[in-house]
């Protein structure tokens, strides 16, 4: 244990001095993310560790072996979604993160059970503070919904009548066609 508790320290204290491993020229184009690439250029400075171009990740950084990936406090964090989850949690060597996707309501019962079980919950400070803060926010809601003067649903006036489309003209007749063009045959006969 008192091992454990010295790993940590160490840990902390390297998290400290660690530098941020930027890409190379994030700081001057928009456009390049700051995540880590490895810089492959010939003449590039990073690549060829030159003072005063910043730091390339090598395993010299890297945290103590046994508490890599556990939390500042020693434990390990599991990431919970729902109450049964819980269930399968050893409080002595884990510690809990309450997903960001889980409501307010399902938080506070994960909270509950997890405060019955001794878990520490990881990414709330105060977990109690959190859980009445939710419930008078959820007493409030309640309260100015019943407060409020319920609008009726009022009845839809009355139906708009359907658009009734012209009637087609009835097809034509071979009799009409017929007399059509024989009009036709007399007016272009008379100009002659």
């Amino acid at each position: 244990m008192a091992d454990m508790k010295k790993l940590l320290e160490m840990k902390n204290t390297m998290a400290k001095k660690r530098p941020r491993f930027i890409r190379q020229d994030s700081h001057k184009k928009k456009r390049l993310a700051p995540v880590w690439r490895k810089p492959k250029g010939m003449d590039s400075k990073l690549r060829k560790h030159m003072h005063g171009h910043g730091h390339l990740p090598v395993t010299g950084y890297r945290g103590p072996a046994l508490v890599r990936g556990t939390h500042k406090s020693g434990l390990i964090p599991l990431l919970i979604h729902t109450v049964t989850q819980l269930e399968s949690v050893n409080p002595k060597t884990h510690g809990v993160i309450i997903a960001s996707t889980v409501g307010a309501r399902k938080a506070i019962d994960i909270i509950t059970k997890a405060q019955s079980k001794n878990v520490r919950i990881l990414n709330y400070k105060d977990p109690a503070k959190f859980v009445t803060g939710i419930k008078d926010g959820l007493a409030k809601r309640k309260q100015k919904k019943s407060a409020a003067p319920k609008q009726e649903m009022k009845p839809k006036t009355e139906a708009k009548p359907v658009k009734q489309e012209p009637q087609k003209m009835a097809p034509v007749t071979q009799e009409k066609k017929e007399a059509e063009r024989r009009e036709a045959e007399k007016v272009l006969t008379s100009k002659q």
